[in-house]
This record gives structure tokens, C-alpha cells and sequence, in this order.
């Protein structure tokens, strides 16, 4: 998130236009404060500055989420039926009955009333003490509050199964706080920030983090949805002078101060209920959608895989019995339309035979611009010199690589109609704008040597029959 300064002496100069701004304009609030108040505000303020300027790019850049309405939530529920009935055509013997159990109560939802509001942060920032608070307050059976240990040190954010969150901190926003926070936003999850703990800061440093992340967060919350509180306020020390000359001193416990928070937990339950509900229904459609859609992957990899190996045969027979004149040629040799044309088959995705030639013709150049020809036969190559055994002929080369680039490209495709939406109806247009992306990645994936040479080792008895 954060990127790095290259002009010190000019930050530098700014941050000392920036303190003695901050000198004129306080110097009265300055001397009340005191010599240690002073170098904490003015080293506080001069990082938040500092840190702006790293962060501007970032931070404010809008966010473009598309608000959510009832009928964007139940096409996401038609679209995981879809998933799941076209799932009962193609494997019948699939149980998939608690899918659609669970999208049937989805669709019942609409009107729920109960909202489950989340408390989550790092340890140590409150959440029980704050919790137990607002359980006194909100007594009402149709609002119950869950404790989230933290998710913020896990390589991926967890789901919280919660219509509102309130996310804990007490100081600055961390990277980790940042992505959950970012995602919230992509997943409709709406959430309060609350700065607990406010009481350990002098009211200018206070003020100063709280603008801070109120500018962070300005691009996914209104400045209204950071708060300050005091969910357990520190004891508040007493000394009194007695006439006799001694000094009595004692502690008094201070109450909650919540109130702020109260205010507009009951504003968003008034207003924002029936949007709670719908972003906790989106949420619940899209997960079940993605584990449907993943199900049904399985299948179709399963069906995919005996017709890429097919096509890879046959490509590594062809070359082997007519080696091309030139590297270039030997990518539009392995790459079969009808390859193309059958896995379009499994993944509904109808294909015209112009159609499937073009792509075949398309995804081969592609190949040949990444350099995975040139790669292959090296990679192959290499292995088979190093075995004097194995090393039949020179055409062996080719054909095992023109075998192992017809499985790249038949595992690029699996991935490419993967991402693609079901579509039951002709394709018109093909977009193969992520395309290249997805050959890398199965490359990267299939590069490994132990992999390349279990190939090698597959291919050859293919080529002595």
C-alpha cells in the first residue's frame, strides 16, 4: 500500500513548513499541553503528513462498486441455479440436494428481520468489553452480537458471516487492516470503523488519527462511520489538599463512552436493514455460485482431460513422422481446431468449425510470441541428450514437444472457459483478451522438472508404436 519517497530534501522542507504551521496556529493550545504534548502532536502530525503523501494515489482513488437491489442479489440466485441444474444434467448422480436447499432459503430471506453485527480486530483492542456493552443495550431478539478473533494475520480473508461488522482498532490502519477492509467493500459487507481506547491519546493526537483514517477510508465510508469510543475508560487519578496541609489521593472509575457509536449503530439499523440483509444474501448467493460453479469444473476437467491427451498423441505422431522445416510452424501443428472445437463442447460454449480454426490459429501464435516453442524444445531437448537411450531421432524433439504444447494450450482452454459464463447459445465473439495470461500461468504450473520429465516418459512409448 505504502510507496517509497525519493525526494528527501523536498519532504523534508515540507515537513518543516508543516510544524511551523502547526506552531502558529496552536500555540496557545501549545503551552496548555505542554513540552512533551508538543513533541507527540508535532511528530505525530508530521508522519501523518508524510504518510498522506505516500498514500494519496491509494487511498482516494474511488472504489466503483455497483450498489446492490433485490434484483441484482436474486440474479445471482438464478445464476446458481442455473449452475446446479445444468450440474443434475451432466452428472446425475451428483447429490446436489443441499445446494439447492440452501439457494431455496436464500430466496426466503428477503424479509428476515435478525441482523448478526460482528466485532472484529486484533487482540487486546476491546471487542469483549465492548460487546458485553452493547448486549446490555440492544436486548432485542431480532439483533445479536458474535466476537471475531483476528483474521488480519491469515494469507487469505476469511468470510464473516455477519450483516454489519465493526472492525476495532486503537491507533493507525494496518496494511492487513486495509485489505479486509477493501474487501468488505467488494463484497458488500458494510462495516463501522471504531477507534477504541481514544482516552490513551491526548485530544490532539486523537484528533489527528482519526482524520487520518477518515481520509483513508473516505473513498468506502462516509467520515461519520469512524468513531472514536472508551469501551473500558482508564481509572481517572484524584488528588485533593487537605487544610491540614496533606494530600489525599484516590481513583475513580469512569463510565463506557459509547455513546457516539449508539447514535449510529441505531441511524444504519433504521436506515440501512434492508440493505444489511441484501448484502448478507449477495454474499451467501456468491459462495454458493462459486462452490456449485466448482463442482461442476471437476466434472468437466474430468471429461477435458482423456480429449487434450487424445489431441496430444496424435499432434506428437504428426510431427514425428513429418518434422516442420522451422520452430514457428510447429506451434500451429500441435494446436488442433478440432481440439478447440470439442472442449468448447464440454464447456457449452458452441463453436463454429471458422471459429475453432481461428482460435487454434490464434492461441498458436500466441504461443510462439511467449517463447514457449523455443523453451519447450530446449527443456526436451536437454533431457533427451542427457539419456543417450532415449534419444532415438531428431524428430523426437518435435513431436514430444508439439505433444507438450498441445497440452498447454488444451489446459489453457479448460481454464479460459472456466472463467467463462455458462452460455448455452452460439458464441458470436470470442474475447480472448485474458488469454495469454492463462498460458503463462499453465506454464509456470506445468515448467517443473520432475513434470516435464513424467512427460517425456509418457510420450516416448507413444512414438516407438
Amino acid at each position: 500500500m505504502k510507496k517509497k519517497v525519493n525526494k528527501p530534501i523536498l519532504v523534508a522542507g515540507v515537513g518543516i513548513s508543516f510544524i511551523l504551521w502547526f506552531y502558529t496556529s496552536f500555540s496557545q493550545q501549545i503551552l496548555e499541553v505542554g513540552e512533551w504534548g508538543l513533541l507527540s502532536a508535532v511528530s505525530l502530525g508530521l508522519g501523518i503528513f508524510l504518510w498522506r503523501q505516500e498514500q494519496k494515489e491509494t487511498t482516494n482513488k474511488p472504489l466503483s462498486i455497483t450498489r446492490l437491489t433485490e434484483q441484482s442479489v436474486r440474479d445471482v440466485i438464478l445464476q446458481g441455479e442455473l449452475i446446479l441444474n445444468t450440474l443434475g444434467t451432466e452428472k446425475p448422480d451428483r447429490d446436489i440436494s443441499v445446494f439447492k436447499q440452501q439457494l431455496t432459503q436464500l430466496s426466503l430471506g428477503f424479509d428476515r428481520q435478525e441482523l448478526t453485527i460482528a466485532l472484529a480486530g486484533d487482540k487486546k483492542v476491546g471487542k469483549t468489553t465492548l460487546k458485553k456493552i452493547l448486549l446490555a443495550q440492544y436486548l432485542s431478539n431480532e439483533l445479536s452480537f458474535i466476537e471475531i478473533e483476528s483474521v488480519f494475520k491469515e494469507t487469505k480473508i476469511p468470510e464473516i458471516k455477519a450483516d454489519l461488522i465493526l472492525l476495532l482498532i486503537t491507533g493507525d490502519l494496518t496494511n492487513s487492516h486495509w485489505r479486509f477492509l477493501q474487501k468488505c467493500n467488494q463484497d458488500h459487507q458494510r462495516f463501522i470503523l471504531v477507534f477504541n481506547k481514544k482516552d490513551q491519546y491526548i485530544p490532539e493526537e486523537r484528533a489527528l488519527i482519526l482524520e487520518q483514517v477518515r481520509q483513508q477510508l473516505k473513498s468506502m465510508i462516509a467520515p461519520s462511520d469512524v468513531i472514536a469510543t472508551s469501551a473500558a475508560p482508564q481509572a481517572l487519578k484524584v488528588r485533593q489538599h487537605e487544610e491540614n496541609g496533606t494530600i489525599r489521593e484516590w481513583t475513580e472509575s469512569q463510565p463506557p463512552d459509547i455513546n457516539l457509536l449508539s447514535d449510529r449503530l441505531n441511524l444504519v439499523l433504521e436506515l440501512e436493514r434492508k440493505m444489511l440483509v441484501l448484502g448478507s444474501l449477495w454474499r451467501e448467493a456468491v459462495s454458493l455460485k462459486q462452490q456449485a460453479k466448482a463442482n461442476l469444473d471437476s466434472i468437466r476437467h474430468d471429461c477435458a482431460l482423456p480429449i487434450i491427451e487424445k489431441y496430444q498423441w496424435i499432434a506428437a505422431a504428426g510431427a514425428f513422422a513429418n518434422p516442420v522445416a522451422a520452430l514457428d510452424l510447429l506451434a500451429m501443428v500441435a494446436i488442433s481446431s478440432q481440439l478447440v472445437i470439442d472442449l468448447g463442447v464440454i464447456y457449452k460454449q458452441k463453436l463454429s468449425f471458422s471459429q475453432g480454426k481461428a482460435l487454434s490459429v490464434t492461441i498458436g501464435k500466441l504461443i510462439v510470441k511467449l517463447g514457449l516453442v523455443e523453451l519447450s524444445t530446449q527443456t526436451i531437448g536437454s533431457f533427451l541428450k542427457n539419456n543417450a537411450i532415449t534419444y532415438i531421432a531428431g524428430g523426437t524433439v518435435q513431436a514430444i514437444s508439439a505433444a507438450y504444447l498441445t497440452r498447454l494450450a488444451g489446459l489453457s482452454l479448460v481454464e479460459y472457459f472456466q472463467d467463462q459464463d455458462l452460455n448455452l447459445s452460439a458464441i458470436e465473439e470470442i474475447d480472448l483478451t485474458q488469454f495469454p495470461q492463462k498460458i503463462r500461468q499453465v506454464f509456470e504450473k506445468n515448467k517443473r522438472t520432475t513434470l516435464v520429465q513424467n512427460f517425456i516418459q509418457q510420450a516416448l512409448p507413444h512414438l516407438s508404436n
